[in-house]
């Protein structure tokens, strides 16, 4: 497994925390804020991936 692919699947694992603070918690702040984040770690680990 590669660094992109590892970083890629961390993007996810945020994302879906995001998916959980927006449901349980009910916080659509914390919920848009988490997608963000996880948005720019997986296409982060995407470009790692080009690059290869």
């Amino acid at each position: 497994m590669t660094l992109g692919r590892i970083i890629q699947i961390i993007g996810m694992i945020v994302v879906l925390d995001a998916l959980y603070f927006g449901i349980a918690r009910d916080s659509m702040k914390v919920e848009v804020l988490l997608l963000f984040i996880g948005a720019v770690i997986f296409y982060l680990g995407r470009s790692f991936e080009k690059k290869r």
